[in-house]
């Protein structure tokens, strides 16, 4: 089964995630958006912090959860891809993320994501043990 797939649109770009649970669609869903930044095997995990959000549904927490994942990597400069859910629930997220710091020389930028946005942001269990997460990028 894959994790993620690219949705091709006009004028952003979108990821579709699945997952066995609610935890893997949006761990899923971080590895998408990392893996439309660049190319980075993360061979020297050198950085590693908590990330808490709140949001008010299950898709707002998802574009809150990948818009602060993409704070990390633009004021920080941390190149994420170990994603670790603690805690989760409709309205909130718990998470130790980890990664290297991003070295545009070794790994040059595939897309410049602005921000993960609201349009047809949709988290659903499409069966007991089948989650599906869709989300848009602009870029």
């Amino acid at each position: 089964m894959k994790s993620y797939e690219v949705i091709n649109h006009t004028a952003d770009i979108g990821i579709v995630a699945w997952g066995k649970s609610l935890e893997e669609v949006f761990i899923h869903s971080a590895q998408g958006l990392f893996y439309l930044i660049a190319d980075n095997p993360c061979a020297e995990i050198s950085f590693e912090t908590t990330v808490s959000v709140d949001g008010n549904d299950y898709e707002d927490l998802l574009v809150t959860w990948l818009n602060e994942l993409l704070y990390l990597f633009e004021v920080e400069q941390a190149f994420l891809c170990e994603f670790e859910i603690k805690e989760i629930g409709q309205y909130f997220i718990k998470a130790k993320v980890k990664g290297e710091m991003y070295n545009s020389m070794k790994y040059p930028l595939k897309h410049s994501v602005k921000a993960c946005t609201y349009y047809e942001a949709r988290v659903e269990e499409q069966k007991p043990g089948l989650w599906r997460a869709q989300f848009y990028l602009d870029i």
